[in-house]
């Protein structure tokens, strides 16, 4: 004989196997409005985020170059490389040259998802690129 279950188990079964039923539905709902990419898309997608975010990229970079070297020349200066194979280079490339808030000015320069879906839509309209295989 099976033991009664308490309403709270009940109700736990209930939403467990109605998760287990619907889940599956949700992914197949949301493939089913999904379109397969066409090679052209794909290879254009991966350009336009690459050109859109290649700003924010230089930023970033220039900005890292400009504390590292500044470092570098600060331990010339002070001579703490001169006994170490590899000198100041080694020695500050081991060193936090900076703070990740001196990088935020940078961040104007990064585009937002809907920048860059929206730039992808025109580039792609503008080359006679589709979207989706038929």
């Amino acid at each position: 004989m099976r033991p009664k279950l308490n309403k709270a188990v009940q109700h736990n079964m209930r939403y467990v196997s109605m998760r287990i039923f619907v889940t599956p539905l949700l992914i197949l709902n949301f493939s089913a409005q999904a379109c397969e990419l066409t090679p052209e898309y794909i290879k254009l997608r991966s350009e336009v985020t690459k050109e859109i975010h290649e700003s924010n990229r230089s930023c970033i970079k220039a900005t890292s170059a400009h504390f590292f070297y500044k470092a570098v020349s600060k331990c010339i200066e002070e001579g703490r490389g001169e006994n170490i194979a590899g000198g100041c280079y080694h020695v500050v490339g081991y060193e936090v040259t900076h703070e990740e808030m001196e990088l935020v000015h940078c961040e104007v320069l990064k585009p937002t998802n809907e920048q860059s879906i929206e730039y992808l839509q025109a580039v792609a309209k503008e080359r006679g690129i589709a979207k989706c295989l038929k």
